[in-house]
């Protein structure tokens, strides 16, 4: 009955290109009377964690989009973030980091490249297949030696990088599986030197302001992390490490 669930939920765009475990787990986790109703809650799910950043038409147009500066606009959260990357990138260059990993990749390769930043080397994971394609295609365009697959971080052993990009991902991750953002900041603290992550302060809508993440300051003090905070636009950021 789990797998008739899952196929119903993938059987159409966007969420055919959400990695298949992750929905298969997610469908595990959400409780519900009838097949049907598990199917609407878990698509909602997904739509707040990934889907909802990008519109429809992009996942009819992916393979073919042309890449330009404007695009980035085409992904909701770096088109909050256009006035932000320069200082992302002030950062990447002051610790002088030469191999970057990015959870929930989004449009973030490309936002540094049309930025005037080519990372040397760069790992990324995301959710989303499309995304995937997309960004792995635009590495290859523009001979960035860089790779993104499609996988759960949560279900994955991460390769030794230098700093880590985090944005707006341990939301995501702890409205799947609470207390989760512990777990996976014990591996990124053995495997890099540097995290960034991010908080949006706002909500979905776009019409209420989000409480500040103690919590997650409270595991970063627990696990003896050095960490500063900075509100830029409407994220919340955390420069974890050296930095």
């Amino acid at each position: 009955m789990e797998d008739y669930t899952v196929k119903k939920i993938t059987e159409k765009s966007p969420y055919k290109f959400i990695n298949s475990g992750f929905v298969k787990k997610l469908a595990s986790l959400i409780k519900a009377g009838t097949d049907e109703e598990k199917i609407k809650l878990v698509r909602a799910k997904l739509r707040k964690i990934s889907t909802s950043a990008l519109p429809i038409k992009f996942y009819k147009k992916f393979e073919k989009l042309e890449f330009n500066k404007e695009i980035l606009s085409m992904h909701r959260s770096t088109r909050e973030r256009l006035a932000i990357y320069p200082e992302l990138i002030n950062k990447i260059k002051d610790v002088n980091a030469q191999k970057i990993l990015d959870l929930g990749c989004g449009f973030n390769l490309l936002a540094l490249f049309y930025f005037g930043f080519i990372p040397k080397e760069y790992v990324s994971y995301d959710l989303d297949n499309a995304v995937v394609q997309f960004v792995n295609r635009f590495a290859s365009e523009k001979k960035i030696n860089a790779k993104a697959e499609c996988k759960d971080i949560l279900e994955t052993e991460f390769e030794p990088a230098d700093l880590c990009f985090a944005l707006k991902v341990f939301d995501a991750l702890e409205d799947v599986e609470r207390n989760i953002t512990k777990n996976l900041l014990e591996k990124l603290k053995s495997n890099c030197k540097h995290i960034i992550a991010s908080f949006s302060s706002i909500s979905l809508s776009g019409r209420g302001r989000l409480k500040e993440r103690v919590w997650f300051e409270k595991i970063l003090n627990h696990l003896g992390l050095n960490w500063k905070k900075e509100v830029l636009g409407n994220e919340t950021f955390y420069f974890i490490g050296r930095i």
